[in-house]
């Protein structure tokens, strides 16, 4: 094997395949390149994919800004990045040509993708600077990987064959052809093949594919530019996974149906779906979306949509400091009671045995009805560094706290009646912990900002030693409060007080998305940097590395953090089902990623 040619093909696919997982292409430079590549393609290709020339992605702002930030340099001064710099440079002095002028040659006019249901092939065709300029450079390579080969002893790793007067060649399970100035990569003989034929032949593949153009049609109907675009056939697809889990009629996972349970509807009813990328100085933005209908759904997953897939989330004031909020519309009551027609008869025995334990918890409620069913489906959830009241009650390792804020729908007569299953609940708590040693909950009422907070915390036992520190059950503070019409249910009871200060109309804040979350990276920097020592010491008992290789490992994460601002997402499902996700850089913050 050369080392030459794994580090020369591992390069390239590393630049190309970065820019694939961020996005995919506005438009060739040349009018009919498009129309050339998708001609080559069979009508049997389910996903299509252009990216635009690597040169846009490595000369961007976005990418001159972050190589500019401190994080960013500390982790291209590691050790990690040291040893792969090595590598690089080993097969920059070989080609004679750096290895990011190699990538924006390669790409000059753009690059494609496209994967193959009926070869189970992956294509990928780059237009580079000229024709002229990959022969002298395919010459090149390969003579400088065959004389290393031979120098070492070795047989010629490249195998040469010549299919309809084009040259191709196979390194171990990739095979790549120069066709003018396009060079074909795949790791699938027989797709090798059918692009030659469709281009030697001069005959129409892929834009014969109905799917195609109409996905084609959708695309030109998007205003937006994106750096980079997939096209994805969903029938073809489903096809070719009619065996998998996720287009059963009913659910194996209740995990699964309560968080993707819309989305599984899309993804069994769907024709085409469409994912795109742009680039902006302050980050990265993927949407991903097809086209959507009320009757995919059906009653069974009105739970998840709303009532002609209109249920959106609500926008409530989030907590300060919030290491995530989410926000969403489930109603989960309807999930409960129409489990029967969303699960397999597995899951629906097991939620029987769940509802069984539910009702003794609840004081003889119904789970489905008299719990879930007292709450709106709109609810927020939350995340957030745990505060505790002293200091002598802080755990050895600080797990992050946890929230629900929700609105009532009969709130003058549930509030009584959830009080007084919050407090069944610790009693059973209390009972169920007794009889394993764990500490006892003792409960307690705190009226803060003329709101009562129902609270109890775990009890401190006196003759007792703490050597490694409280366990970790002191993280929770199970506490109850209400705000008006809202129930905030949480795990710590200084978090809930941080929420009676942000009262807001609601109703100015809602979006109309049906799912939205935030996440501040920042705020898991803070949070994994307060539990330093116990991720390194157990680093270190399960990898068996010493303390400086599971602290370079630790330092390692909280530096690639460092590159990151905030992530978020929506979700929508009225008309176009749409995700959107953001990643923006932390591009002000000068700190190294760990305190």
């Amino acid at each position: 094997m050369s080392k030459f040619l794994s580090v020369w093909l591992g390069g390239v696919f590393a630049v190309l395949c970065a820019a694939c997982d961020h996005a995919l292409l506005a438009q060739d430079a040349q009018p009919n390149a498009e129309d050339q590549v998708v001609d080559w393609l069979p009508e049997t290709t389910v996903i299509f994919g252009e990216i635009s020339p690597i040169s846009q992605w490595l000369d961007h702002p976005l990418r001159q800004s972050l190589v500019e930030t401190e994080p960013f340099k500390k982790l291209w001064r590691s050790p990690q990045a040291l040893q792969l710099r090595s590598g690089i440079t080993v097969a920059e002095l070989a080609l004679g040509l750096k290895l990011d002028q190699l990538a924006k040659d390669l790409t000059h006019r753009g690059a494609y993708v496209a994967v193959d249901a009926k070869t189970k092939g992956v294509a990928l065709l780059l237009r580079t600077q000229s024709q002229q300029w990959l022969e002298d450079y395919l010459e090149k390579a390969i003579d400088l990987v065959r004389r290393d080969a031979k120098s070492k002893g070795n047989p010629d790793p490249i195998q040469t064959a010549e299919y309809r007067g084009i040259q191709g060649y196979k390194f171990q399970n990739g095979i790549f052809a120069a066709i003018g100035s396009w060079m074909l990569i795949t790791n699938q003989g027989d797709l090798a093949k059918s692009i030659l034929d469709h281009h030697s032949d001069k005959s129409k593949g892929l834009s014969q594919a109905p799917w195609y153009q109409q996905a084609r049609i959708a695309s030109v109907q998007e205003s937006s530019d994106p750096k980079a675009v997939f096209w994805v056939d969903m029938t073809g697809l489903r096809e070719q996974m009619k065996n998998n889990d996720l287009f059963r009629d009913q659910s194996k996972d209740f995990g699964a149906e309560l968080i993707l349970g819309g989305v599984l509807s899309v993804l069994a009813n769907a024709q085409v779906m469409t994912a795109s990328l742009t680039m902006d100085p302050q980050g990265l933005a993927m949407e991903i979306q097809t086209p959507s209908k009320p009757q995919w759904y059906s009653d069974a997953r009105e739970h998840y949509v709303g009532p002609d897939a209109t249920g959106h989330a609500p926008k409530w004031p989030a907590l300060p400091g919030a290491i995530a909020t989410l926000a969403t519309y489930r109603n989960l009551a309807q999930m409960w009671l129409r489990a029967g027609d969303l699960f397999d008869e597995n899951v629906n025995q097991q939620l029987a045995q769940a509802d069984n334990t539910l009702t003794t918890i609840f004081a003889g409620k119904d789970f489905g009805t008299d719990i879930l069913g007292a709450i709106e489906p709109q609810i927020q959830l939350f995340a957030a560094e745990p505060k505790f009241q002293q200091e002598q009650t802080k755990p050895a390792i600080q797990l992050p706290s946890f929230g629900l804020v929700a609105k009532l729908r009969d709130p003058a007569k549930l509030q009584r009646e959830l009080k007084r299953t919050f407090q069944s609940f610790i009693g059973f708590l209390n009972v169920a912990g007794a009889q394993e040693g764990q500490p006892q909950l003792e409960l307690d009422t705190i009226q803060h900002d003329a709101v009562a907070i129902y609270t109890a915390q775990y009890i401190l036992d006196e003759d007792r030693k703490y050597p490694d520190g409280l366990p970790i059950q002191f993280n929770f503070q199970p506490t109850l409060a209400f705000i008006d019409d809202r129930m905030i249910l949480c795990s710590c009871v200084e978090n809930v007080k941080s929420m009676l200060g942000k009262r807001q109309n609601e109703s100015a804040q809602e979006k109309t998305v049906q799912t939205w979350l935030e996440v501040d990276a920042n705020a898991i920097r803070s949070l994994l940097q307060t539990n330093s020592n116990p991720i390194i010491a157990q680093n270190m008992l399960e990898k068996g590395h010493s303390r400086l290789e599971a602290k370079r490992e630790f330092d390692m994460l909280m530096l690639m953090l460092g590159l990151v601002k905030q992530l978020s997402m929506t979700m929508e499902f009225q008309d176009q089902a749409r995700l959107r996700l953001r990643l923006d850089a932390n591009l002000q913050d000068g700190s190294d990623g760990s305190d």
